[in-house]
């Protein structure tokens, strides 16, 4: 998988960035991260700003979903 088949998520606890399957971004919250950890909000693909280019990306989800 690509970073394109991601989205980025949100864990809104502690505002770090992780990767979330595209193809699950369309349904309700929370999401599952692929690392696992449980996001609230969703915007944006995983390659972009609110992914891996934000201020605290996920090393996990980096390293299962590179850029």
């Amino acid at each position: 998988m690509s970073s394109s088949d991601h989205a980025a998520g949100r864990d809104q606890s502690t505002g770090r960035a992780h990767a979330v399957l595209a193809e699950t971004a369309d349904l309700p919250a929370p999401w599952a991260a692929i690392c696992g950890t449980s996001v609230g909000v969703v915007q944006g693909k995983w390659s972009g700003p609110r992914g891996l280019g934000s201020p605290d990306p996920c090393p996990e989800c980096a390293r299962l979903a590179p850029g």
